[in-house]
């Protein structure tokens, strides 16, 4: 099957999610990021990623276990600046 440019570009997006999620998770659980907010910044912008390439191949398990990242790492970030 070839590959358009759309699915090319979701593809990336997913890898980079990927990266942000792990990436946060290890760097804020090492102590390499003291930050609570930046590992719930990675965490939100990381499950999005995985979960636009997901839902783009109709994966739903990754689709609602990253909606919930994303949705608590939101309310996180929220509620420290409230």
């Amino acid at each position: 099957m070839k590959k358009t440019r759309n699915s090319i570009m979701l593809d990336m997006i997913g890898w980079v999610g990927t990266a942000l999620v792990i990436g946060g998770y290890g760097a804020y659980a090492t102590g390499i990021i003291s930050d609570a907010v930046i590992y719930h910044i990675f965490n939100l912008f990381g499950s999005l990623g995985v979960l636009a390439i997901s839902t783009y191949r109709r994966i739903w398990q990754p689709v609602v276990i990253n909606s919930c990242f994303a949705l608590f790492a939101l309310i996180a970030i929220i509620r420290h600046y409230l």
